[in-house]
């Protein structure tokens, strides 16, 4: 995959998982917003995948959402390839199936 596209489908995966999570914590940007310090605009771009977002605001906003920082690299890791090979719908079912599969310290989502 060229460095592009992979810089393209890294914020999309982080997008999609932070935007899981926000919800798994049943939180609404402007909660997520007041809890992490990340400005509501920045997380609405950061979910949607348009922005690389730096580490210092990715850390806060994964603070705030009472996860671990090695916890969710290994889970956006571990589904990107998947993910970049999926159509949207079917990678956010992939991504709600990690979430769920994560407390049970699955990280691999084989395919079928």
């Amino acid at each position: 995959m060229e460095k592009n596209n992979k810089r393209i489908l890294l914020a999309k995966v982080i997008g999609e998982y932070v935007e899981s999570l926000r919800s798994d914590k049943e939180l609404n940007q402007a909660q997520l917003a007041l809890l992490s310090g990340v400005p509501e605009r920045s997380l609405r771009r950061i979910e949607r995948g348009e922005v690389n977002v730096n580490v210092y605001s990715l850390r806060q906003v994964v603070l705030a959402l009472d996860e671990e920082m090695p916890e969710f690299w290994r889970v956006v890791e571990k589904n990107m390839e998947v993910m970049g090979e999926e159509a949207p719908m079917v990678r956010k079912r992939i991504m709600r199936k990690v979430l769920r599969e994560r407390d049970n310290k699955i990280y691999y989502i084989g395919r079928k």
